[in-house]
């Protein structure tokens, strides 16, 4: 689904706002602190729950007010149309509501619309930790298959109580904890793998479009050496008490990207691996179209994240998988190659107002 219409109350220096979006291309143009980056904070906020500004949402309600609220229209040309709406106080009273009922899971609000981030740290996908390739994975498992958050967040539980018992629980309790993460583990495993699987001629396809000549090998490492995760945790039983803490399964999976037969992360350049994240990110898109799903672009800083030729590249990619995006930029002209040769609408942002530009 896409977002049709967004309404915005008191979300940090936005005191109200109603934003009729286009469904593909929205350009925020406006000064630094001009309430641009605070509108796709509201988007992620009302569809993922949460922020990715500040671990602490109560932050993001404007100063000298109680509360926030954010709502939006989704639209889709198959399924209709249907409205969310989330509000947060001070207090901490969270309430999301879809057409007008109360959402028990925001995992069920957050299917509904595939949401990309593209943010200065784009680059760490690729040189940072481990952590952030699996969230990148289990993005991509979620939308394919929602019922996976429940086995993954399943795995979590048991591999808390396991590690609890490794670091001081009753050991006679370590076999059915152990057996637990074995099975669920395998699960998680299985579904990363068969998605990874999936995803990875996507990715080298949006990649070569983005950057022709370079070139990646990737691959899914599942967290443990040889056979399967029974066997590994019951070899390893020894050390894990020993470490307090399970170290096998796939809270350490990862994947892996090399360039030239070495790690990427030591190869590459920074632009380089910004363009083999915006590859990555992008091939989840193309894999997730193959099967009619639109997803929608948050692209804060236009013009420091893409150049102007790659920027009219991303479009070229982003308008035949029929994404929608929502970018910000300082620089009107930075947003040129994402408005060329399709169409789109320009904001004009000030002080928390958006003025449609055409």
């Amino acid at each position: 689904m896409i977002v049709e219409r967004l309404e915005i109350t008191n979300v940090r220096n936005i005191g109200s706002a109603r934003i009729e979006l286009d469904n593909r291309v929205n350009l925020l143009v406006g000064p630094n602190g001009a309430g641009k980056t605070s509108a796709l904070e509201a988007i992620h906020l009302l569809i993922r729950g949460r922020s990715f500004r500040t671990s602490r949402v109560e932050a993001v309600i404007r100063n000298g007010e109680d509360s926030m609220t954010i709502g939006a229209n989704l639209g889709d040309e198959r399924l209709g149309s249907t409205w969310l709406g989330y509000s947060r106080s001070r207090g901490g009273r969270v309430e999301v509501r879809r057409d007008g009922r109360s959402v028990g899971q925001i995992s069920s609000v957050a299917a509904l619309v595939p949401v990309q981030l593209f943010l200065p740290d784009l680059p760490e996908l690729v040189f940072g930790p481990p952590s952030g390739r699996r969230q990148w994975l289990d993005w991509g498992a979620f939308h394919v298959k929602p019922d996976y958050v429940g086995t993954l967040r399943s795995y979590l539980r048991a591999l808390r109580s396991r590690n609890s018992v490794l670091r001081g629980g009753d050991l006679r309790t370590l076999d059915a904890w152990t057996s637990q993460v074995a099975e669920l583990g395998e699960s998680v495993a299985a579904v990363r793998r068969e998605y990874f699987g999936g995803v990875k001629n996507d990715i080298h396809a949006c990649l070569s479009a983005m950057s022709p000549g370079l070139e990646v090998e990737l691959g899914y490492v599942e967290g443990w050496r040889g056979g399967n995760l029974a066997e590994s945790l019951g070899q390893n039983v020894d050390r894990d008490v020993k470490l307090g803490a399970t170290q096998a399964g796939p809270h350490r999976a990862d994947v892996a990207i090399r360039c030239a037969e070495e790690t990427a992360s030591t190869v590459l350049s920074r632009g380089q691996g910004k363009a083999v994240a915006t590859a990555m990110r992008t091939g989840q898109a193309r894999d997730l179209a193959s099967g009619g799903g639109r997803t929608l672009f948050l692209i804060d800083d236009l013009g420091a994240e893409l150049d102007e030729g790659h920027s009219e590249r991303l479009y070229a990619l982003l308008e035949d998988m029929e994404c929608q995006i929502v970018a910000t930029t300082t620089r009107g002209e930075a947003g040129e190659g994402l408005m060329k040769p399709g169409p789109g609408a320009t904001f004009h942002v000030k002080q928390g107002n958006f003025e449609h530009a055409g």
